[in-house]
């Protein structure tokens, strides 16, 4: 499939509705029209060589951003809500209404991470364009070059779910299209996971957080960000579409990292990343050597979901055992609605903080404001689904998960999403916009090193927020897919 221009997009979204959707009034023919004039903008005025960043300004310029400072049009961003999530909630609109225009949108996003995918095989946070400001660094440019800026920028990122997103946003338009740049993406992207998991030693069947591992934290297996949950999820998920066993033995290898590397009693959860001794590390300087209380929720969270895929019952022991150590280890909160602390010191079990001048400390009093030191991170909700597994069993969920919804149940969807839908709607202005006015704020470092931030309410700014974007499409969409009894396409 040939890429689309803006153009060839403005036509497309330009078409009448048609069928059913003539035919329909009221919530769900506003719904329909509320998904088309919002992909509609996005596609053809957001869009930048098929790509999208974080937040926008509504006049690009002021504000275009990653997590990074502001961007030209010439960059787009992978990390969530990046190009991929953006690309999926495309994919999703296509699966409820089976209209081309989203497809085509999501296939254009699709050939943006396919030309910015590096020669190791996946992604860095950005790409750019523009080969002034950045030459050579993808892998179909010149990828004979030996520079040292070059391998510098051929670093494939796991961190935050960046690779993962883009290699799972890429599998899902491979379901709809024959297209052989994204077929060719695809396996790139799915070879560079198998030769950067681990083999062999403490730390086999884990991945490190970067590809070619770098020296120190970057290098190391880490559970942060719930970096192996998302290589794990991604590689099965590969292994149902494709049927290759080796992505399979993939997902199995990382499960084994997983039980081989929780600690033992009394603190039976699962540090942040670990040493070549397997042995709790630090990363950054306000991450230390400890057992977490954040990343080790998303640990129980696999593996009760992979309790479900293969029924191994080691899987569920290890989740047992993790909630008894965040029983023993709540900081506040009640029983129902716990608080628990980031970081655990090893051996005496206190929390562990750190001053706004990064000193590691045992009190709460002076937080960094960029990072979590102590929230409720979903324990509560873990703990009540590991119940459930326990009394009702595999079976039950299995079946929950197989389940296809009857006609009542669709019509209780609809109903269920009808006041989510009238808000988005009220909330959308003629563009197909969602704009937000919000007083400007910068991060700022003072010269202590201490983050923070400085808002200046007297300059507003109009905004529009990839996030934003992903959560309304993908309501809008599901209610039109239970509108309709079921979604309008399917691989």
């Amino acid at each position: 499939m040939n890429r689309l221009t803006p153009l060839m997009l403005t036509a497309l979204f330009s078409l009448p509705l048609v069928g059913q959707v003539l035919a329909e009034d009221g919530l769900p023919a506003q719904a329909r029209q509320a998904l088309r004039k919002a992909g509609e903008h996005w596609a053809t005025q957001v869009a930048s060589h098929g790509g999208y960043v974080w937040e926008y300004s509504t006049d690009f310029v002021t504000r275009r951003r990653g997590e990074s400072g502001n961007l030209p049009l010439s960059t787009n961003w992978v990390q969530p809500p990046g190009t991929p999530s953006v690309g999926i909630a495309f994919v999703r609109a296509y699966e409820a209404t089976g209209e081309q225009l989203y497809l085509d949108a999501a296939v254009a996003a699709a050939h943006c991470l396919a030309w910015g995918q590096l020669e190791s095989g996946g992604w860095a946070y950005q790409i750019e364009f523009d080969l002034l400001r950045n030459p050579n660094r993808y892998r179909h440019l010149d990828p004979e070059k030996t520079a040292n800026y070059v391998k510098l920028l051929n670093t494939t990122t796991f961190d935050d779910d960046n690779t993962q997103s883009a290699t799972r946003f890429l599998m899902a338009v491979d379901q709809y299209v024959d297209d052989p740049e994204i077929d060719a993406a695809v396996k790139r992207a799915l070879d560079c996971f198998l030769t950067a998991q681990f083999k062999g030693g403490l730390w086999n069947g884990a991945w490190p957080q970067r590809y070619p591992p770098p020296k120190g934290y970057a290098g190391y297996p880490t559970f942060n960000d719930n970096t192996l949950s998302d290589c794990v999820r991604t590689m099965l998920l590969a292994a149902k579409q494709y049927g290759d066993q080796r992505y399979l033995d993939s997902v199995k290898r990382c499960l084994e990292f997983y039980l081989r590397s929780q600690q033992p009693e009394p603190q039976t959860t699962w540090a942040q990343q670990y040493d070549e001794n397997l042995k709790p590390a630090w990363a950054r300087k306000f991450e230390p050597a400890s057992v977490t209380g954040g990343e080790s929720c998303g640990n129980m969270q696999l593996l009760m979901d992979m309790y479900i895929e293969f029924g191994d019952q080691r899987y569920l022991d290890a989740v047992g055992k993790a909630i008894d150590w965040y029983k023993r280890s709540r900081i506040g909160g009640t029983e129902d609605n716990g608080i628990w602390a980031r970081f655990y010191e090893i051996g005496t079990n206190k929390p562990l903080y750190f001053t706004r001048k990064y000193e590691l400390v045992y009190t709460d009093d002076d937080l960094p404001v960029h990072y979590s030191f102590k929230s409720g991170y979903g324990v509560n909700s873990r703990m009540k689904r590991y119940e459930q597994l326990k009394a009702k069993g595999r079976d039950y969920f299995l079946a929950q998960r197989n389940h296809v919804n009857t006609a009542e149940e669709w019509a209780a969807v609809t109903e269920g999403k009808a006041d989510a839908v009238k808000k988005i709607i009220e909330a959308q202005d003629d563009q197909g916009r969602w704009v937000k006015v919000v007083a400007k704020t910068e991060q700022v470092t003072d010269k202590e090193g201490r983050i923070g931030y400085e808002t200046d309410e007297s300059t507003k700014l109009q905004m529009m927020y990839s996030s934003e974007f992903i959560a309304n499409l993908q309501t809008l969409a599901e209610y039109v897919a239970a509108v309709q009894g079921g979604p309008k396409a399917a691989p």
